[in-house]
């Protein structure tokens, strides 16, 4: 198993924070590499909420990767999703916590495995990966706020 975690803080209230990262069907907007998103499943996210998510892998070519919600738990402000597609199977975890300034910390760990993993985290592009979906939702989360 590869994991890389990393956080950053987020000019604006967790619960501004959390509107934008529960919104799933936005994606595509700040989640790196994702290209587009179907939905498979109605109604609002929750567990077992389940989506296809195109992905750009570091070489150009375009996975549909299943993603199924673990965990979703709006007052924790916490939420984890398991995306698989050919060579890589990952945990997308997400939580949202206040900082003494009434702004937001997030906190987001990718964690996999699959030989596709196995390179990202050879290369060092995992945790750049998973720094630049924080600065990608931050700078989306600040646009709103």
């Amino acid at each position: 198993m590869h994991s890389a975690t990393e956080s950053i803080e987020v000019n604006a209230t967790p619960e501004q924070t959390w509107q934008v990262l529960a919104d799933l069907k936005r994606l595509p907007e700040w989640y790196t590499p994702a290209q587009q998103i179907k939905i498979v499943t109605e109604g609002p996210v929750r567990q077992g909420w389940q989506f296809i998510l195109a992905v750009r892998t570091w070489s150009g070519v375009v996975l549909d990767a299943l993603g199924t919600v673990k965990e979703f738990d709006p007052q924790r402000k916490s939420i984890t999703w398991r995306g698989q597609a050919t060579g890589i199977a990952g945990d997308s975890r997400w939580t949202i916590t206040p900082t003494e300034q009434g702004t937001a910390r997030i906190d987001h760990t990718f964690q996999g495995q699959g030989w596709l993993m196995f390179l990202s985290q050879k290369l060092g592009r995992n945790r750049m990966t998973v720094q630049k979906r924080l600065a990608n939702l931050k700078r989306l989360v600040e646009a709103e706020a």
